[in-house]
């Protein structure tokens, strides 16, 4: 059901700002419009993305344009520039959390929701990779309201294939290419009513299944189209019209499941350089199809775009909620206020009045209540003050839970918040346990794998891992890539860091086994290598006032980095030190000896058993 204003002011925007790039000004696209009483001038009100206005209005505003520019194909150029132009207004922002053009695609019915109330855009075709094509396709379906005409829409039709053709070009790839197989309009309506089309004199006639119109270049009446039924096609379990037809006979049957009439242009006809019909098109179907495709972007700068556009988003999203949550803060106080300005204000009107009566007997009553004010704003003030020590108070403990939270198992972090325990304020040389773990082959995957598909086997496998860190209280430090660092001994210091980091690795390996089968589905084993050792190493936070990072140092650490890069996939390397803290725990097999940078002896290695 559409609304009487359903077009978002954020399409004026569009078009307004194309204008002025025209023609350095957009002023006579208001002329003669009307607006509401609370805004000063038209242009405040169109240009306000926050507000809409009616399809009228924008039809009138389109029009106008195309008539000032002056330009062919304007309304799908118009439409096109919002990529260019950033001129979404806030939406501009909602781009930067996109990875790739795909997502851009997938969210389409959202911004189609927030730009009009005339249609609904459906996505039949997810963006999939096409191997004939050699791009991405998607397809879409859009069906306008059952109260909205769609053959007043026709000039809307260009300026929204703009806006999806641009799309791509936001990555900085070739813009995506539409072909457009159904449309919903009634050529006697469109091409007889509309004002694109008044100067050709078509007088186009629908008599039986035959459609004919008066050709401009020879002035003759002349068959166009004949009427045909529609055949559905299955896409992702669903049914739906893709421009797949059968020739009507006298025993046809439009009225069987998964068919519908149409109009089937069967003559291309010009006018002036323009193509008003286009043979194969097919008119009268129940929606618009939109058949997608567009270039793939390089392997590389799609993974860098993941990274980089995630983790942006992920920080403008907590941005956002904050000022969300700020600005709720303020309106509820500009609410409250209003409401005690507005007491106040009638409790001085009455006490005017009783002045008028009482004199000096108000004087009086207006003191004492000058006094009972003043006294409670006092105690206002000291309430205030008490609870901003307590909002303060808060804010630390929430900064310091975070920054525990970042490294440590819930059960830790809590212990450490729960006393006086101080995390990494200085650097200090602790005996600890350091691990490395490593995925065999990761480099080889990333070449073979989307990135997508790369994403989501790597996060179901870290959070299996993080689960096994945190279960034996280990720190995790760092996750490079596929790669973890995991230290035992600090925040919380404990005798058995060793065995715990042991202990975690075999389980680790353990859980790696049952993670296999998720990954040899892509074609690829899964085996990691872990390598641990014990020893003095230096461990707090590192950095700047504006970057620390709190992680350990050494060359112990060294030396358990070293045994990760000569484990093999499934392997368990332990330093000697290590293996005499666990001996008697698990079983160990010496194998070889390994040489680390800065270590002058070969450093004995021992293999886990599990």
């Amino acid at each position: 059901m559409s609304r009487p204003d359903c077009i978002s002011n954020r399409n004026i925007r569009i078009i307004a700002m194309y204008v002025s790039g025209r023609l350095g000004t957009y002023h006579a696209l208001f002329e003669g419009l009307s607006y509401p009483d609370e805004y000063p001038c038209a242009e405040d009100f169109f240009l306000n993305e926050d507000e809409w206005t009616s399809h009228e209005n924008f039809d009138r505003i389109l029009r106008k344009a195309k008539k000032l520019v002056d330009e062919p194909d304007f309304f799908f150029k118009c439409g096109f520039s919002s990529a260019t132009l950033r001129s979404w207004g806030r939406f501009n922002y909602f781009v930067r959390v996109f990875a790739t053009p795909n997502d851009g695609y997938r969210r389409l019915p959202f911004f189609n929701n927030n730009f009009n109330d005339t249609k609904e855009i459906e996505i039949v075709l997810p963006p999939t990779y096409d191997n004939d094509l050699k791009k991405i396709r998607t397809v879409l379906k859009i069906r306008f309201h059952d109260d909205f005409d769609p053959n007043s829409d026709y000039i809307g039709d260009p300026y929204l294939r703009g806006i999806i053709s641009s799309i791509p070009t936001i990555w900085g790839i070739a813009p995506a290419t539409i072909r457009q197989p159904l449309l919903p309009y009634d050529p006697e309506i469109l091409f007889n009513q509309d004002p694109e089309f008044a100067g050709h004199g078509l007088n186009v006639k629908i008599e039986g299944r035959i459609m004919s119109l008066w050709d401009p270049g020879s002035g003759q009446r002349i068959n166009v189209g004949e009427k045909v039924l529609l055949e559905s096609e299955k896409v992702n379990n669903e049914q739906v019209f893709l421009g797949k037809y059968t020739r009507m006979t006298p025993g046809s049957n439009s009225g069987r499941e998964g068919r519908e009439e149409g109009m089937l242009v069967t003559r291309t006809v010009e006018s002036d350089n323009r193509v008003l019909l286009a043979e194969g098109d097919i008119l009268m179907a129940p929606y618009y199809i939109l058949d997608v495709s567009y270039d793939r972007i390089s392997f590389f700068n799609r993974l860098s775009q993941v990274f980089q556009i995630r983790k942006i988003g992920r920080d403008s999203g907590q941005e956002l909620i904050e000022t969300v949550n700020q600005l709720r803060k303020s309106m509820m106080a500009k609410n409250e206020a209003c409401l005690v300005l507005e007491k106040t204000n009638k409790e001085l009107r009455d006490a005017k009045a009783r002045l008028d009566e009482y004199n000096k007997e108000l004087e009086n009553r207006v003191k004492e209540r000058t006094s009972e004010l003043r006294e409670a704003q006092e105690t206002l003030l000291r309430l205030n003050s008490d609870l901003e020590g307590k909002v303060n108070e808060q804010v630390i403990e929430i900064e310091r839970y975070n920054q525990l939270r970042r490294y440590l198992s819930p059960k830790l972090t809590e212990k450490i918040l729960s006393s006086d325990h101080t995390f990494g304020t200085e650097p200090q040389r602790k005996m600890m346990t350091v691990v490395f773990t490593d995925i065999r082959g990761f480099s080889g995957l990333t070449d073979d794998m989307e990135p997508e598909e790369l994403f989501q086997l790597l996060t179901d496998y870290l959070s299996e891992m993080v689960k096994i860190v945190h279960y034996h209280d280990g720190t995790l430090n760092k996750i490079v890539g596929d790669g973890l660092l995991i230290f035992f001994g600090d925040p919380i210091p404990m005798e058995d860091h060793a065995a715990r980091a042991v202990r975690m690795a075999i389980q680790m390996q353990e859980k790696v086994e049952d993670l296999k089968d998720g990954w040899s589905q892509y074609g690829h084993e899964l085996g990691v290598g872990i390598g641990i050792n014990s020893g003095f190493m230096t461990v707090g936070n590192v950095g700047s006032d504006m970057h620390r990072d709190y992680t350990v140092i050494g060359n112990q650490v060294n030396v358990a980095a070293r045994l990760e890069t000569a484990a093999k996939a499934g392997e368990i390397l332990i330093s000697q030190r290590t293996n005499s803290k666990v001996e008697g725990l698990v079983d160990t097999k010496e194998v070889d000896e390994i040489r680390v940078k800065g270590i002058h002896n070969l450093i004995k290695t021992f293999k886990v058993t599990w």
